[in-house]
């Protein structure tokens, strides 16, 4: 048991030893949300399965508190939050499309969109179907594209203008790295 534990830890300290990467990348994603959240626009944010739990994690940090008390709410929004809306397009069309159709009604010029993925999604094998289109979508209407990915990038990699690519094909690494990328860039945040 031990030593699946340990095998556990080292996988986090070997992507650890990239860290000059990891922070020069969180660095610039977090410039790049602080001018546009002054710029009054709002970040748009998504995922799937433990992704989506961590996109929810990521948005209550910065719309509630993530350690200052009185600080002002951020504009970010949680995509595909809405279970009503989520189950009845599904059942009644497909799942597929309804990220996009939700993101279509709501976001304006200049708001960004930021992806999680720890597969970064593939067409032909069926992951992460929904990110991808909404991705394209979203690059057909000149927004930006953030993403925290995992294992190569795979598509959403292509189709973002920055990412953060945690270079391991261990999905629980790979999330649990995203959460120390998150929480760095809600530590910035904090004193808008």
């Amino acid at each position: 048991m031990k030593k699946t534990i340990k095998n556990h830890f080292n996988r986090i300290l070997e992507i650890l030893k990239d860290s000059d990467y990891l922070i020069e990348k969180i660095e610039n994603m977090s410039l790049f949300l602080r001018k546009r959240i002054s710029n009054n626009n709002k970040i748009f944010v998504c995922g799937n399965g433990g992704s989506f739990a961590d996109a929810s994690h990521f948005v209550g940090e910065l719309t509630a508190t993530y350690s200052k008390k009185n600080r002002k709410p951020l504009p970010f929004i949680l995509l595909g939050s809405n279970q009503a809306a989520v189950t009845a397009w599904s059942n009644d069309y497909n799942f597929e499309d309804y990220l996009t159709r939700e993101f279509s009604a709501l976001y304006n010029k200049n708001d960004v969109l930021l992806i999680f993925s720890s597969s970064g999604g593939n067409m032909k094998k069926k992951q992460s179907v929904n990110l991808i289109k909404l991705a394209k979508f979203a690059k057909s209407k000149k927004l930006e594209i953030l993403s925290l990915l995992g294992k190569n990038g795979g598509s959403i990699k292509n189709l973002s203008n920055k990412s953060i690519i945690i270079k391991s094909n261990n999905t629980a690494s790979i999330q649990e790295m995203h959460k120390i990328i998150f929480h760095s860039i809600c530590e910035t945040l904090e004193n808008l």
